[in-house]
């Protein structure tokens, strides 16, 4: 069987976005971090009207046109000090900017693991794009102009697929109620709800890109907790540093067989339960 190695998104046949997910390549000499993740705009031509990094003290914007990007999450162990693993954003495979991080795929950790949202406006002009030719190397995600649409990306580590995570994690619900902004420490990780007002505007589909297990969250709204976002064709990559925290310093309450409502510490919580997932 061909493994899936692009998703590509696409509307009325023309590509909107291309995401590659790869292995850290074996020169790289590491111990620590296993994925390599490669985004493309629609076309060569065709770049991002937004693109930015979400810090802690906020976005962090590119000021120079973008049609690529690079989220590595490795450890280059072959210098002396140790290079972090980096974000690059790029024009035509040049390099314009560039952020060390300490954000890692891997199964010290095994949640799913924010990468990056998509902004696509409704109006979105496909005129000077080429029609995608759909090849078995690809997953192709159908998308409709009924609205703008946001489209968040998470990852699991290698061997940890979205069905086993979703069954034997309780943080998993977080990614099916909770809009990103739980992610995000300018905003003290801040529960909000999902930016949608019907069932019928947003979509999860969990898929495997190589060999790592991917969930896609699709919502259709005109208007979500980034408006400078919303709209227009964006690219905002999540804080990846101490991610997973964000998620487990917090008390959350579980409901009894009673009806009574158990608090309790969502880090001893998943502590008790990972070790179901851990290879």
């Amino acid at each position: 069987m061909i493994k899936k190695k692009f998703i590509r998104l696409v509307r009325n046949g023309k590509q909107l976005l291309r995401i590659k997910v790869k292995e850290t390549p074996l020169r790289y000499n590491t111990s620590k971090g296993e994925v390599d993740i490669l985004i493309d705009s629609a076309a060569k031509n065709k770049c991002f009207d937004v693109a930015c990094l979400q810090t802690e003290k906020g976005r962090v914007f590119c000021g120079k046109p973008i049609n690529s990007a690079s989220w590595h999450g490795y450890y280059d162990e072959r210098e002396n000090p140790i290079k972090l693993p980096v974000i690059h954003f790029k024009h035509n495979h040049d390099k314009i900017y560039s952020s060390r991080h300490r954000g890692v795929v891997q199964q010290e950790n095994i949640f799913l693991f924010p990468i990056c949202s998509v902004y696509l406006p409704s109006q979105f002009d496909t005129s000077d794009l080429t029609e995608v030719q759909e090849r078995e190397e690809d997953i192709i995600i159908e998308m409709d102009d009924r609205s703008n649409v946001r489209v968040d990306f998470f990852i699991l580590p290698k061997g940890v697929t979205v069905d086993e995570f979703v069954s034997n994690i309780s943080l998993s619900v977080t990614y099916f109620m909770s809009d990103i902004t739980i992610f995000n420490k300018s905003l003290r990780g801040e529960f909000r709800p999902l930016p949608v007002k019907r069932n019928e505007d947003i979509e999860f589909l969990s898929m495997q890109v190589g060999e790592w297990d991917m969930l896609v969250r699709i919502m259709y709204t005109e208007k979500t907790y980034e408006p400078d976002l919303c709209g227009r064709y964006s690219l905002l990559f999540h804080d990846p540093n101490e991610t997973i925290d964000m998620l487990l310093d917090r008390t959350i309450g579980f409901p009894n067989e009673d009806g009574s409502v158990e608090y309790v510490s969502m880090k001893e919580r998943y502590s008790s339960e990972i070790n179901k997932l851990k290879l």
